[in-house]
């Protein structure tokens, strides 16, 4: 920020000068990037890397879990709770993904049209938004847990444990709240860095501890939720220390808590269909669960590792598709229509090509990842039989989340809430449901219904996109 060198009263020129430096110092922000200048190539890759990398970790975070206490814990009873238990809680981690990815949009808008005030009051209205739905979502999930666990039809002898797990991680939800809000408010700002560095503090840390209180101390999944909450606490921590130090940013003083109701509208009105999506779709997972697991333990034990592979699998295609709702975002804003549009190409075809590789992989050799998270021969035979048949969805979600993050970025999350459910409750879980009903059926007929809910998914944004809707302001 330039200093003013006079103080004058009554000059006209000074004035002007108090008014232009009275804007936010966001310009000086240390890891920002103007997204709307450079090579479209060039500046997806280096800005969807961190993206991926902390992707990665928070898919190695989520992983370590079930990865220890399948190794150090009784047996499979205790793989299944965790598995379960983490089942539940992303319902959690799937309702505040929607309202950060809306702060993301919003900040990277008014970021582009360098309306730098608008971007201090979004931050402000969405930390105090964030605190609130902090203190209705814990009520929530520490009351219905069980009732979810039921619902689940987690198995009689991992339920006990499964139930502790989603209680204590239950407990951590302003961790959650807080270190994906502060992620959301860096991205905006072309910051993707940042939130990598915080990620991987996080499952270092979870690593460590897992290793102490599962394997040292013989916690089990309890143990696994405690390191889960603390992990998660200490990411929150180093990033509200970062931003402070950034000083530029957020203050964290009081009075700038403040909420703005026409941003927390746009925050609920981009957000909120976000939310939905997210949690329906997280819930129809847990329905496919609950059939699952009435095929017996090892089903439900290999279906669960299935999941956390499935993280690993789609890194790709989601971090661009996350990379792409910011860049697009900034854009927008900056009014270049086309070279948003051309990100969304450069995507697909990147998310595509290693989407290839791994489809390959998974259909030829899946056995090779599941021996990394148990020895159990029945789990293992399980579990690759669902990766054979789901691998396909690998190929088809390389262009359903690219298109989700350029539409998300456009605020168009309205249409991506209906395009996501209508699949999914149409298609996957009657299809889910329906093979797991046939006597003898096995997780590989199951794990057709994604590819086929992914392919109505392809069809139906393929025709919004040509319809050209897309460039209707939503902001």
């Amino acid at each position: 920020m330039v200093e003013e060198k006079q103080n004058i009263e009554g000059s006209s020129e000074e004035n002007d000068s108090r008014q232009n430096n009275s804007e936010p110092r966001l310009e000086l922000l240390r890891g920002e990037r103007d997204l709307t200048q450079g090579g479209i190539l060039s500046t997806l890759v280096t800005f969807a890397i961190p993206f991926f990398a902390a992707n990665l970790l928070q898919a190695l975070y989520g992983a370590v879990d079930l990865l220890i206490v399948g190794h150090f814990a009784s047996g499979v009873a205790d793989v299944s709770a965790v598995a379960c238990g983490s089942q539940i809680v992303t319902i959690i981690l799937m309702g505040v993904a929607g309202l950060t990815t809306a702060g993301t949009v919003m900040i990277g808008k008014f970021f582009g049209a360098r309306q730098y005030e608008e971007v201090t009051r979004t931050i402000g209205t969405m930390l105090s938004t964030f605190l609130i739905c902090t203190i209705v979502i814990t009520a929530l999930m520490f009351w219905f847990s069980p009732s979810l666990l039921s619902f689940l039809k987690t198995p009689r002898e991992a339920f006990a444990d499964a139930e502790k797990y989603v209680l204590i991680c239950s407990a951590g939800t302003v961790f959650i709240f807080g270190y994906n809000g502060f992620s959301a408010i860096l991205r905006g700002v072309g910051n993707s860095i940042s939130p990598m560095i915080f990620v991987g503090i996080a499952c270092g840390c979870n690593a460590l501890l897992d290793i102490l209180l599962v394997g040292r101390f013989s916690m089990g999944p309890v143990g696994a939720a405690v390191a889960t909450v603390t992990s998660q606490a200490l990411s929150m921590f180093f990033a509200i220390f970062y931003i402070k130090r950034l000083g530029n940013l957020f203050d964290f003083h009081l009075r700038s808590f403040r909420i703005v109701p026409e941003l927390m509208k746009k925050l609920f009105v981009i957000g909120l269909p976000l939310s939905i999506q997210s949690t329906l779709i997280d819930f129809s997972f847990i329905l496919i669960f609950s059939f699952i697991n009435r095929m017996g333990l090892e089903e439900s034990a290999g279906y669960g590792i299935c999941c956390r592979l499935n993280g690993f699998t789609m890194l790709f295609s989601i971090s661009f598709g996350m990379a792409l709702t910011a860049i697009v975002a900034q854009n927008l804003g900056a009014g270049k229509t086309e070279r948003a549009l051309s990100f969304l190409k450069t995507s697909v075809l990147l998310s595509g090509g290693i989407a290839l590789f791994l489809f390959l992989w998974m259909e030829i050799w899946p056995e090779s990842a599941f021996v990394l998270f148990t020895r159990e021969p029945g789990v293992i035979a399980a579990g690759s039989l669902y990766m054979k048949s789901f691998c396909f969805d690998v190929l088809l979600v390389a262009f359903v989340f690219s298109a989700n993050g350029f539409l998300n970025g456009s605020g168009h999350t309205r249409f991506t809430l209906v395009n996501n459910l209508v699949p999914t409750f149409l298609v996957r879980v009657p299809a889910a449901w329906l093979i797991s009903s046939i006597p003898g059926s096995t997780l590989y007929g199951i794990g057709w219904a994604a590819p086929l809910a992914s392919l109505l998914s392809v069809a139906i944004t393929l025709i919004y996109l040509k319809t050209g809707r897309w460039k209707l302001k939503r902001i």
